[in-house]
């Protein structure tokens, strides 16, 4: 496995790597477990998100993506 994002926000992490299931590619999240520990631990890229290296393209497509606002819901106000 490779990873394909490290950070430190557990709920962005999750939401990549839930996006990035959606499209059929099996993913760990290495780190979530030390959740607990911070304020203990550095703050700073304890979470990865980790994918086949097969998959690393199309998960970094999503990443990149991500990045770039593509998943922006409208506010319907």
């Amino acid at each position: 496995m490779i990873s394909v994002y490290r950070g430190s926000n557990y709920f962005e992490a999750q939401l990549l790597a839930n996006l990035i299931e959606m499209e059929g590619l099996e993913v760990f999240l290495h780190g979530a477990a030390l959740q607990g520990g911070v304020g203990e631990l550095s703050a700073l890229d304890h979470l990865s998100i980790m994918v086949n290296d097969a998959d690393q393209s199309k998960a970094k497509d999503v990443v990149i993506a991500y990045e770039r606002g593509d998943f922006i819901l409208e506010d319907d106000r």
